[in-house]
């Protein structure tokens, strides 16, 4: 789906976060010429007021999730130029975030901007002249998805937040909205999620590339309902272990096993036969993927506030500073930098390691040695110099989509749920994904969690998923790799980098409420719920 925002006077009102956005984009205008009152009246409409929700779950203005959460992981460091390049990250990986972290409020406001893009258009889609069979229901369940989608960006994130389903009549009643617990969030994300899975459309066809399948969202249940499990051990949460539901159907180990088999059933979707060519510039949205965010140099932007960016921008943080030697590299800003404990993970002859980290000690003559550098770079997704967009900044426009969710994990997942109850089907999934890069003669003859843990990392390093298989195993889990990543090889130049840096149980793995929205929302109607952030 093509990436166009659709601006209209009442999006303005950016529920909570209006007042903490800046001053320009409030008084933006209107730039399709199009205002609320004559809007959403023809199918074309509708589709562009989508996209409008589309384009809030693509932007990465210096809160790209997948990033964030891989410094918090035992996957990658923080990087960048010095100690104070970045602060919002390099508080993240030394788990000292405040409510002032620049990072945590662009993710707030994104969400909730997405959510209010979304809760727009369903109040709206009754006045649309509707002529094509299921277009209607079909954008109403994408929007839902979406929607849910945002919710459970700020349930993991946040984890206390206020859930709003329809536009207020004004500003005080958005300052007046109660926090909802973890357990009502979940809630909210599975009716979202069990009406959209209903509705959507099991195949895409090629010129509605990048639109919702009901494959995803049912990968997508399977993911937030392994999360919800493994995070019901904490009791400050508040889940109830072992399920999850809309108030009419639960989401437990049966369901999402079911899920998963339907999705493997259906035969949409298949493992590349070379991993390799999954990091294929000119093979994106292939028969791995299920969900795929869009990017593209077509925009030309310049827009350095991040809503107007239509490229991959996260693709320059992970390039290489100043590099030398290789041609092929775009320069980058050497953030999120993986870790030697990633790295050791390969087993020898895995040809995942050299399609996942670049490194640039072997591949270049020089390039510049910064903060906590340990020569690797994520080579999934750094910044290419042969896809550098026509125009606008050169940083801003790189047609590398980023896959969400792939295959493979929806084969993992499925290996994980099945374990207890069917170890040779859950051993036949598992091994699905293993022998793909290291041939059949790998094959295993038996699995359990941790040979699956250690699988799914080295098949998704650099993809954002580790820090979420970290908390789910719980604290203890989570320390223990974490912590261990800071343990640093003998002889290093710079040791002094990585010290200081210690997990911290009581964060959840969660973001501080922006200090911003607590001054912002009336008395004592948002407060920090996490125990480190109290």
């Amino acid at each position: 789906m093509k990436k166009r925002i659709l601006y209209v006077a009442s999006f303005l009102a950016l529920t909570i976060g209006a007042t903490s956005c800046s001053q320009g984009f409030l008084e933006l205008e209107p730039k399709t010429g199009q205002a609320e009152a004559n809007y959403y009246k023809t199918e074309n409409q509708a589709l562009l007021a989508v996209t409008s929700v589309y384009d809030a779950y693509s932007v990465q203005n210096w809160q790209f999730v997948p990033v964030m959460s891989d410094i918090y992981s035992d996957d990658s460091f923080a990087g960048g130029a010095n100690v104070n390049d970045m602060s919002q990250f390099q508080e993240i990986e030394m788990f000292n975030m405040t409510g002032e972290n620049g990072a945590a409020k662009d993710l707030w406001n994104r969400c909730y901007s997405g959510i209010y893009r979304a809760n727009l258009y369903l109040e709206k889609q009754n006045n649309v002249t509707w002529v094509t069979d299921g277009l209607k229901e079909r954008l109403e369940a994408e929007t839902l998805f979406l929607r849910a989608y945002f919710y459970w960006d700020l349930a993991r994130h946040y984890g206390w937040v206020p859930v709003i389903t329809a536009g207020l009549p004004n500003i005080e009643d958005y300052k007046n909205l109660p926090q909802s617990t973890p357990n009502e969030v979940f809630t909210h994300i599975a009716k979202d999620l069990i009406k959209a899975v209903n509705v959507l459309p099991v195949d895409i066809s090629p010129s509605e590339t990048g639109r919702i399948s009901k494959g995803a969202a049912q990968a997508l249940i399977a993911r937030i309902y392994m999360y919800h499990t493994g995070m019901s051990s904490i009791p400050e949460l508040g889940l109830t272990a072992q399920s999850w539901s809309d108030g009419t159907t639960t989401i437990n180990k049966a369901y999402v096993q079911a899920s998963l088999d339907q999705v493997i059933a259906s035969n949409k979707y298949s493992l590349l036969p070379v991993y390799a060519d999954l990091w294929n510039w000119t093979k994106q949205n292939n028969k791995e993927s299920l969900l795929e965010i869009q990017y593209s140099e077509k925009a030309k932007s310049g827009d350095w506030g991040g809503w107007n960016i239509n490229g991959n921008f996260s693709s320059v943080w992970l390039s290489v500073r100043n590099p030398v030697g290789d041609a092929s590299v775009f320069p980058g800003w050497s953030l999120d930098v993986p870790t030697w404990s990633l790295a050791n993970e390969f087993e020898a002859g895995d040809p995942r390691k050299d399609a996942t980290i670049y490194n640039a000690n072997v591949k270049m003559t020089s390039y510049n040695k910064a903060f906590m550098n340990t020569g690797y770079f994520n080579k999934k997704y750094m910044a290419l110099s042969a896809y550098i967009g026509p125009g606008g900044d050169q940083a801003h426009n790189f047609p590398r989509n980023f896959v969400d969710i792939r295959y493979a994990d929806v084969l993992l997942m499925a290996a994980e749920v099945w374990l207890p109850d069917n170890a040779a089907k859950a051993l036949g999934y598992f091994n699905q994904v293993r022998t793909r890069s290291l041939g059949t003669g790998a094959a295993l003859t038996a699995v359990n969690i941790d040979i699956i843990f250690h699988e799914r990392r080295v098949e998704f390093g650099g993809e954002g998923l580790r820090k979420w298989d970290l908390l789910r195993r719980g604290a203890v889990y989570a320390a223990e790799k974490i912590n261990a990543s800071f343990v640093l090889p003998s002889g290093i130049p710079n040791p002094a980098d990585f010290t200081g840096r210690v997990f911290v149980a009581n964060t959840f793995g969660m973001f501080p409420i922006p200090a911003s929205e607590i001054r912002n929302g009336n008395k004592d109607v948002l407060k920090q719920m996490v125990p480190a952030y109290k």
